[in-house]
């Protein structure tokens, strides 16, 4: 797959420029380039290595969603009807977002079961089982619940049960079937190449410089070769900034005085060891501190999230020795006998939320009240939303004009896009984290690296000093921003 020269852009005419190549990103191009528009898709980065890349994987089935009406009164439902509509709503849109996302990318994705602990005094089976109901209800999509109600004698070997049974107030326990991707990385590397598949031009490593709409309406946006610095100037009908935190810095190339729009979070998780049996159990809790979620993930289980207010380059984001003290502790007073200690931390995950600033969930901001028509960005995206957004940016572009190009022939989308090594792959972070996911797993070692290391090495020309000068800059990245230190490598 050979990749696009920027210089070869210059002077095109695209009906749409997507920025940035998230989750989101890279689900709408994948959508509209398959409604026949011409898309060209970039990012400053690699293909899913912004906040895509550090979020929770989980699809869920829509029971965090009812959390705010759990443990309430019939008097304190009625007198907060609107919420708690808001909170149903939320649930069926879940079960449709996962049922989506397992129908287009199956492969991406593995059930799990979910334990969630019950506490006297807190939310009863009873309000459990009458929320597995109403997700039922709902429709779940053809997806199984699987929802099970325990009680303590009932638990036998269940994972996680020989750690609940330590607490003196444990009433029961619900199961109940949910999703993980283990690798949001790829997926958005295998939508952008299923959007390519469809016509539209991918670029990673490639910065939008200039942005400003012209008397006939057209969008200009200058690009830049991140490496080589070739510039090109294209023209767009319609701009789509899903840049995740940076959408402020998009619309600001624009118009730099117009009104943030995102509030930003960090979220950090850490990535332990458990048994083997552990492998498809997670654990989701309620606590004081916060909802409390333990998954498996490549052979590890993340537990988290925490959540602080967040300013700052989210490239440098990275989990503090408090924060991740913090998740220590709360996995050993949720979990009597885990026994977690700093040493048993094999890496941790500082992930930036691209909240919507003054509004919870995902808003689409239409920017011709701020003088930009044709300008539309999103803030409060998710991976697990990410084929709902793309849906209706689709039909908001539909909305506005036809697409200029007769709709591609249909080729396989995700489901069979290539597994190639090095599908635009510039560095060994692309490789190890976003093309296959090795260096997430427990046993990613140093001949791994420089297998990754050498293969790059021949693509790029690279001789025997580029070669160690690549793994050692892995490396320090792992160090930096994933506190993985170097010595956590098995040596060769």
């Amino acid at each position: 797959m050979k990749e696009t020269s920027v210089q070869l852009l210059e002077g095109r005419n695209f009906d749409v420029l997507i920025v940035g190549a998230g989750a989101n990103g890279s689900a709408a191009a994948e959508m509209l380039a398959k409604a026949g528009y011409s898309v060209l898709l970039a990012d400053k980065s690699d293909f899913g290595s912004g906040t895509s890349s550090r979020s929770s994987r989980m699809l869920h089935c829509g029971f965090r969603s009812l959390e705010g009406a759990a443990g309430k009164t019939l008097l304190q439902h009625l007198t907060h009807l609107p919420d708690r509509l808001t909170l149903v709503k939320g649930a069926r849109e879940a079960l449709q977002a996962r049922a989506d996302f397992i129908g287009a990318m199956p492969n991406r994705v593995r059930p799990v079961t979910m334990v969630t602990p019950l506490y006297h005094g807190g939310v009863s089976g009873l309000q459990m089982d009458a929320a597995a109901t109403l997700l039922w209800l709902l429709g779940t999509g053809g997806i199984p619940l699987d929802y099970r109600r325990l009680t303590p004698a009932k638990l036998g070997d269940l994972p996680f049960a020989e750690w609940l049974r330590q607490r003196d107030d444990l009433a029961g326990v619900v199961t109940f079937r949910d999703y993980v991707f283990d690798w949001p990385e790829r997926v958005c590397v295998d939508q952008t190449l299923a959007a390519e598949q469809f016509g539209a031009v991918v670029c990673n490593y490639t910065t939008v410089g200039a942005l400003h709409r012209m008397p006939d309406g057209q969008w200009s946006a200058t690009l830049r070769d991140a490496a080589t610095g070739t510039q090109a100037t294209i023209e767009t009908r319609q701009v789509l900034n899903l840049a995740g935190p940076w959408i402020d810095d998009v619309v600001g190339l624009a118009a730099p005085k117009i009104a943030q729009r995102i509030a930003s979070s960090k979220g950090v998780q850490i990535a332990v060891e458990l048994p083997e049996r552990f492998r498809d159990f997670g654990l989701a809790a309620a606590t004081d501190k916060g909802a409390f979620v333990c998954i498996p993930s490549q052979g590890l289980h993340l537990i988290g999230a925490t959540n602080s207010k967040f300013s700052g380059d989210p490239t440098k984001a990275t989990a503090s020795e408090a924060e991740v003290e913090e998740l220590l502790a709360r996995a050993n007073a949720l979990l009597p006998g885990i026994d977690l200690n700093r040493r048993s931390v094999r890496y941790a995950i500082a992930g930036i939320r691209p909240g919507s600033l003054g509004a919870a969930g995902r808003v689409i901001h239409d920017h011709a009240d701020d003088g930009l028509a044709g300008l539309v960005s999103v803030t409060g995206g998710t991976v697990a939303m990410s084929r709902q957004t793309a849906r209706a940016l689709l039909g908001l572009v539909k909305g506005r004009f036809q697409p200029s190009q007769s709709i591609p022939g249909v080729h396989d989308t995700v489901r069979t896009a290539s597994v190639t090594k090095e599908e635009y792959a510039r560095t060994i972070a692309d490789l190890a984290l976003r093309r296959t996911g090795e260096a997430w797993s427990a046993n990613f070692d140093e001949k791994q690296l420089h297998a990754f290391a050498v293969m790059l090495g021949d693509r790029h020309g690279w001789d025997q000093a580029r070669i160690e000068e690549a793994k050692a800059e892995f490396r320090a990245e792992l160090a930096e921003l994933y506190r993985r230190e170097p010595t956590q490598l098995s040596p060769q």
